[in-house]
């Protein structure tokens, strides 16, 4: 609870902010979720040896490059060093490749959602606060309400009442974020968060499968009493991607729905 509060307080100020700031915090975390993803894949001990770091370094600087220019010109960079990592990297590319591409890609989708000059702040509050929702609602509804299991090959402890739950109280938490905030369309964000927390779940269980493949519990030791960062983060970016590609196909930012 202690390195909860102290990185979602760290976070909230951060994006608070904005602009370098957010994008050099986003990075950080994108080049240590890649670093995680990498050593579950190639086995831990390998070291960050140097044909990896274009590997690793591409996701961050497609993520800065993102929050101090545009989206696309991240992606350009992303996909630039992406390309010299695999030539550098010779290691299981066939995982390590979609890992950082789905990483790198998550994390700038929400750099470019801070970026918005209208809801920027809000729309990324409103996404982490749905996935906590959906965290917090999966675990009281599992607890008190048990039953069968979700997908116990993957992940045990996860139920179905657990996933109504997680449902309905991430419906709940985005109808009364955009009631007490500037959001319109209170009903339509409500419908949207309960979406997004079926994406979130989803995100949630590819990580614990790709855990399962490579045998192990937590992707590193980095959060105390969490695991690592993409234990934590493996919902949120989901849940970003599916906002942004909703945004793109509207578009328009996710809020609007005139």
């Amino acid at each position: 609870m202690i390195s909860a509060a102290v990185l979602g307080g760290v976070a909230l100020v951060v994006f608070l902010f904005g602009g370098l700031w957010s994008a050099t915090l986003l990075a950080i975390g994108t080049a240590a979720m890649i670093w995680e993803w990498r050593e579950m894949v190639v086995g831990k001990g390998q070291g960050l040896r140097l044909r990896a770091l274009p590997m690793v370094l591409a996701g961050p600087a497609g993520v800065l490059a993102a929050g101090l220019a545009s989206p696309a010109v991240g992606f350009a960079v992303l996909l630039v060093l992406l390309g010299a990592g695999v030539l550098a990297e010779r290691a299981r590319l066939r995982f390590i490749v979609p890992g950082v591409l789905y990483i790198g890609i998550a994390m700038i989708c929400i750099e470019a959602m801070r970026n918005d000059f209208r809801f920027g702040f809000l729309a990324v509050l409103w996404l982490v606060l749905v996935v906590i929702a959906v965290d917090v609602g999966g675990y009281f509804g599992g607890r008190i309400f048990g039953g069968p299991k979700l997908w116990p090959a993957v992940s045990p402890k996860k139920t179905w009442a657990g996933l109504i739950g997680s449902v309905l109280f991430a419906q709940i938490t985005g109808f009364l974020f955009a009631i007490l905030t500037p959001v319109p369309y209170a009903a339509e964000v409500a419908l949207m968060s309960a979406l997004v927390a079926l994406i979130a779940i989803g995100g949630d269980l590819l990580e614990s499968s790709a855990k399962r493949y490579f045998g192990v519990k937590d992707s590193s030791r980095l959060m105390p009493g969490h695991g690592g960062i993409l234990d934590r983060l493996d919902g949120l970016m989901a849940a970003a991607l599916f906002v942004a590609a909703v945004s793109f196909l509207r578009g328009q930012n996710i809020f609007l729905w005139g």
